[in-house]
């Protein structure tokens, strides 16, 4: 733990904004030229950016040539090599307003054609609670830039929306009827199904295929719960007299957020052995967890102030060498959040009376925000 403390000292010295290695420095040059509506071409130029795999340049061999009718709500790509039509490629939707998604999945094809690591996160949905009214928060669809944006869920309170499957088909969400319910909700279908009700807190935390990891309190303090939808059964993983969320899987232990230690600190605990380790002694406090594979990011608090907002700053711990990195430097960051390849992170910046959607591409070494004018309350990807 010395070595994380060391490493955190280094890293804060020396960071401007981000600390993380950089590569692709030799980008393959591609040229992109586009015909169509101004809206969609937005759309292409911030995914190419976004990406950061390619140097654009006019004059190179290799071409991707870019048409979109609003007509016939269809893109067209032809992929060119020395001026040889090498490929063409469609992607239509039955909506105008769908076409953020239809930009997205053809750079995304492209960067597989060109052989260029995975950029998952840009055709993956994004499913979002917003606050819009005392006790009422409806539950949108988007993508990754919120250009696209479908109200799927309204009238109440529907809060902490988590996708229930790989191919984001369906979700799971909590709605406060009488009591907590949890729902599973299907997009294609419509049909609704009641999963579990409680006393208390009722949030699914983390997704692995039938086994949701849940914040759940049956009788007073919540607690770490994992569900087994094939048995049915519900196993209590924490067991404390405070307060346990967050639970998320690594490997063979479960990360969690408690107050154990009188404020809020991320722990792990192993299921093998039941041993709880806390796993970054860092920060006022810690209040976001997310894990893959060996790293964990985590959002913690930093500054101490009654009178003003408190500055929380994201991390990236490695478990493989005990390594630290800062991703953030000031404003509130918070509820870090994987993307499905680990090649980025996204997360909630809070300023004033509204939010905002960050993007770290973690080895291109850059952020991006797209704005809500309203508190986003929590999102998945």
């Amino acid at each position: 733990m010395k070595k994380i403390l060391f490493l955190f000292l280094a890293v804060f010295l020396y960071a401007k904004e981000y600390v993380i290695t950089k590569y692709l420095t030799n980008r393959p040059s591609i040229s992109v030229e586009y015909n169509g509506p101004k809206e969609v071409k937005k759309i292409l130029d911030m995914d190419f950016k976004v990406l950061d795999h390619f140097n654009l340049d006019s004059n190179s061999s290799i071409k991707f040539l870019f048409s979109y009718s609003k007509k016939d709500k269809t893109l067209e790509v032809k992929y060119l090599k020395n001026d040889n039509l090498i490929l063409i490629k469609k992607y239509k939707s039955y909506s105008y307003a769908y076409f953020p998604f239809l930009v997205h999945r053809a750079v995304y094809d492209i960067n597989e054609y060109m052989n260029m690591p995975s950029a998952k996160f840009l055709i993956r949905k994004v499913i979002y609670s917003l606050l819009v009214a005392p006790k009422q928060a409806n539950i949108y669809l988007a993508d990754y830039t919120l250009s696209y944006k479908k109200r799927i869920i309204t009238g109440g309170l529907n809060i902490f929306p988590k996708w229930a499957n790989e191919n984001q088909t369906e979700i799971y969400f909590t709605k406060y009827e009488r009591l907590p319910v949890l729902y599973k909700y299907n997009l294609l279908t419509g049909k609704l199904t009641k999963i579990l009700t409680s006393q208390g807190m009722l949030i699914v935390s983390d997704v692995k295929k039938d086994k949701l990891l849940l914040t759940l309190a049956l009788k007073s303090q919540p607690d770490v719960y994992l569900l087994d939808l094939k048995t049915k059964k519900l196993l209590r993983i924490t067991n404390y007299p405070g307060i346990d969320v967050n639970g998320k899987f690594w490997g063979k232990k479960v990360v969690f957020v408690s107050d154990r230690y009188g404020l809020p600190f991320v722990f792990s605990k192993d299921l093998s052995t039941g041993k709880v380790t806390r796993v970054l002694y860092h920060g006022k406090n810690q209040v976001g967890v997310d894990s893959y594979k060996n790293y964990l990011v985590i959002s913690s608090r930093e500054t101490d102030n009654s009178f003003k907002p408190n500055t929380f700053n994201l991390f990236l711990v490695n478990s493989n060498d005990d390594s630290l990195k800062r991703l953030t430097m000031r404003g509130q960051n918070m509820f870090p959040n994987f993307s499905v390849d680990g090649s980025s992170i996204m997360f909630i910046k809070r300023e004033n009376f509204f939010s905002k959607i960050g993007i770290i591409r973690l080895e291109e070494n850059k952020v991006f925000y797209y704005k809500l004018n309203k508190i986003l309350q929590s999102f998945d990807w």
